[in-house]
């Protein structure tokens, strides 16, 4: 009979054969959160370090990895709004890849469940490759550590968020990497030598969340994710300042504190700035009618996730009834969450 066992970056993997190398599995369970992305912040020429970020790790709605051995690598997508087939291509290279570096032959298959949603502003890419090849290893006895696997998977050249929040959940403060030369761009195509360096990890308090996705609003292709940076960096100087001093003396430092009301001026800060206005400039009116009806409805604070369309919203839980109804005639899948401050699980199937 097999046996279960569950872990989490804390805790201990099972216990090695030899340096670096597990007692093969039988299957792993990889159960991702998703991130929210505040704002990126240093997106202007001549500075010593570009992109940046500030963002937190939240719990729900969460996409489960089932990872087995197999004759060829394949993924099956069964979540409800399943990745393209390009995204899924893109997936398959990665762990293509991966297998080639650590001469794995065998294929894999990973199925895909759960309600996270793909390329809407939760971070899906990043965690869903993060969990593959993690999981990869796992299943032939490879012990590696974080940093390589987050450099073998590619993820990580512009924002840092995603792949420490993987890790440790919490609310990730990334200081960018060092300026090399090459422009502004997506995470998707930038493959960097320098790694993003983050601030030590602070643990969120348990303010309830809504997610707010609008129906009507159709996410960004990474075609036009490429597009939209090409066309809007860099930023002056002075954009990036203020947006940096938002990041550290508004928000990081609110959470640090655990003061609500200097978190939520500081999202409702992070908004008005030049990159993140830009961003939410891209869907108009209608998503601007979303925020304007959300706050009536009482959300202290309305910000959007990345290059978004998903927004989020803080307010007290005795509001989020009304919250959820209005996000209902909004037309906009909703989600009812806290902040997380683990991240991801790891289910060992013993062989």
């Amino acid at each position: 009979m097999s046996r279960l066992r569950r872990c989490s970056d804390r805790s201990t993997a099972p216990t090695s054969t030899s340096c670096g190398v597990l007692r093969p599995l039988r299957s792993v369970i990889i159960r991702v959160r998703p991130r929210v992305h505040i704002g990126l912040l240093s997106m202007h020429a001549g500075a010593p370090r570009m992109n940046g970020g500030i963002g937190f790790s939240v719990e729900a709605p969460l996409a489960r990895l089932d990872i087995s051995a197999a004759d060829r690598t394949a993924i099956c997508d069964s979540r409800p709004v399943p990745m393209g087939a390009d995204e899924q291509a893109q997936l398959i290279k990665g762990i293509s890849h991966f297998a080639d570096m650590h001469k794995i032959v065998q294929g894999v298959h990973i199925e895909i469940t759960g309600a996270m949603r793909t390329h809407v502003g939760m971070g899906s890419a990043t965690a869903l490759r993060l969990g593959s090849i993690e999981g990869l290893a796992k299943l032939n006895g490879l012990q590696l550590p974080r940093d390589a696997l987050i450099k073998a998977s590619g993820r990580g050249g512009t924002s840092g968020i995603g792949i420490n929040s993987y890790f440790e959940g919490g609310m990730i403060c990334d200081l960018g990497r060092a300026a090399d030369g090459a422009r502004h761009a997506p995470s998707s195509i930038v493959l960097s030598a320098h790694s993003p360096l983050a601030l030590p990890m602070i643990e969120m308090p348990p303010w309830p969340i809504l997610l707010c996705i609008p129906r009507a609003i159709v996410p960004k292709s990474q075609i036009e994710e490429i597009a939209f940076f090409s066309r809007t960096a860099p930023l002056p100087a002075p954009a990036s300042f203020k947006a940096c001093y938002i990041a550290l003396f508004g928000i990081y430092a609110a959470v640090r504190e655990r003061n609500y009301t200097a978190f939520c001026d500081g999202i409702d800060a992070m908004q008005d700035t030049d990159w993140k206005r830009a961003e939410r400039a891209e869907y108009g009116d209608t998503l601007a009618g979303v925020s304007t009806v959300l706050r009536a409805n009482g959300a202290d604070c309305v910000g959007m996730s990345s290059l978004g369309p998903m927004l989020f919203c803080f307010a007290p839980a005795q509001r989020m009834a009304a919250l959820v109804a209005a996000a209902h005639v909004l037309d906009c899948d909703s989600y009812l969450t806290v902040p997380a401050n683990q991240g991801r699980e790891v289910i060992y199937n013993d062989a």
